[in-house]
């Protein structure tokens, strides 16, 4: 009869364990190794090693491997900081075509505690070779992963692989390569009217990710490189469709500059019948409410390495016996000119048919350089809106197409602005004339049919996209 009390006990003590090796399963406690992903303009790239998560290190052996799409770069060496190198840790690196092995051992042979939860190990220098195109990118996987951590224990340690991008890190707009106080000052100067116009230091200088250059992009870059902060990770704004009662719905939130995988949550309340993915964050369901209402929540993300951020949204909950509308490219603007907007949209109703809806669209501020919401409303009430971006320069200058019957084949010729490198017809590439003109033959595409032309950056940024009728 004794042994009964301690059955209660015993009970609450397996469950507990059930529930740490159920979390441990879902990467609660994971241990991490990071060999980061790099932005870079420079010919000599210095790529961070970190660990996450270790509360114990005896030894720690891994690889990191250019790859096979190596294109040309160097492994130049590494190099560990103080605590890997004349503290508790040695640290041994050797080289063997272009692979790199990192043998790290404690001085006593046995584990060290660590109180860091993100501790810098050192950092891996790369040569990148002049063939090394903007927009271009190379993967830095990580293997042979072995760690032993308190009493030697083997240890399960999560890698995230790294990556070399050509292109320019946020935060950096003067082309120093990495974030700091002169970019903060260089933003101000684009704040009071002396530009940033390039598509590439535009997306480096938001920061945010509110589609605008602000002062708070300026304050968050002074944050980062006072050490305030330690990543750019934020949520794209945008302005979230309506929810039609009854009628499925869906829309995609999205975290930018910090490290996939990223886990998604939210504060407040949806409408009934939304839900939000926390692994992909799309928010997707039918609502169910029958009263229209707006409902205001935050939407929180979490990367890889325990940053955070977050942002509010609003989707306004409707009754309409329009479901959708089609989805509209966004339209280019140059400064304090108005865009040319449509007169009308194709819609789709609840019984599933479709048809057009003439529109009236609201006055659009394009007094500053970014990105604006138009909106505007269809005959029977449903609100639409449209990406607007407000440029300086206007890239897309002339279209010129021509039509032979006899073979269906189309010519389309394109005059862009300097600052386009290339452009494609229905993702079919563009052929490069020479000053600025770009051209296409094609027995590909129907006569009559709809076309998009989408001008791009030497990084292959989006600058403009049109759609036109081949006729």
């Amino acid at each position: 009869m004794k042994k009964k009390k301690y059955l209660p006990k015993l009970v609450v003590s397996l469950l507990f364990v059930g529930a740490f090796f159920v979390s441990m399963a879902h990467g609660a406690f994971a241990e991490k190794l990071e060999v980061a992903e790099v932005r870079s303009l420079g010919n000599m790239v210095k790529v961070p090693v970190t660990l996450y998560e270790f509360s114990y290190l005896q030894n720690l052996t891994f690889e990191v491997n250019v790859g096979l799409e190596s294109q040309g770069i160097e492994l130049v060496g590494f190099e560990p900081i103080s605590i890997f190198k004349e503290g508790d840790f040695r640290t041994l690196s050797t080289i063997v075509n272009n692979r790199l092995k990192i043998d790290i051992i404690s001085y006593s042979g046995k584990e060290v505690r660590i109180t860091d939860k993100r501790l810098l190990v050192g950092y891996i220098t790369y040569r990148l070779p002049s063939s090394f195109q903007e927009g271009a990118g190379v993967n830095l996987p990580i293997g042979k992963v072995v760690a032993n951590g308190r009493a030697g224990a083997d240890m399960l340690v999560e890698t995230l692989d790294g990556k070399i991008e050509r292109r320019i890190p946020f935060g950096d707009v003067n082309g120093t390569n990495e974030p700091s106080a002169s970019s903060a000052m260089r933003i101000l100067q684009h704040v009071n009217g002396d530009h940033i116009t390039g598509k590439e230091q535009l997306l480096a200088a938001d920061v945010d990710g509110d589609n605008v250059i602000t002062q708070l992009d300026a304050q968050q870059i002074l944050n980062y490189v006072t050490g305030k902060r330690t990543s750019f990770l934020a949520i794209r704004s945008k302005e979230l469709d309506p929810a039609v009662m009854k009628s499925e719905y869906q829309e995609q939130i999205t975290a930018i500059h910090g490290r996939a995988p990223y886990t998604y949550g939210k504060v407040g309340t949806l409408p009934s019948g939304i839900k939000l993915d926390a692994e992909t964050g799309m928010l997707s369901g039918t609502p169910t409410g029958t009263r229209e209402s707006e409902y205001k929540f935050t939407i929180k993300v979490t990367d890889a390495t325990g940053n955070t951020a977050d942002r509010q949204f609003v989707i306004p909950l409707i009754d309409s016996n329009v479901i959708a509308t089609e989805k509209l490219l966004p339209i280019n603007v140059k400064q304090n000119e108005q865009p040319i907007l449509p007169s009308e949209v194709n819609v789709t109703y609840r019984d599933k048919t479709t048809g057009i809806e003439k529109v009236v669209w609201e006055a659009v501020d394009t007094s500053t350089i970014g990105m604006v919401t138009a909106k505007g409303k269809t005959n029977s009430g449903f609100t639409v809106s449209v990406q607007i971006n407000v440029v300086d320069t206007q890239y897309l200058q002339d279209i010129q197409i021509h039509y032979m019957n006899l073979f269906n084949l189309h010519t389309i010729k394109v005059t862009a602005s300097a600052e386009v490198y290339s452009a494609t017809v229905n993702d079919i590439s563009m052929h490069f004339e020479g000053n600025n003109l770009f051209s296409l033959g094609t027995t590909d595409l129907k006569h009559n049919s709809n076309v998009t032309i989408v001008l791009l950056d030497k990084f292959g940024n989006i600058l403009e996209q049109k759609q036109i009728t081949l006729n």
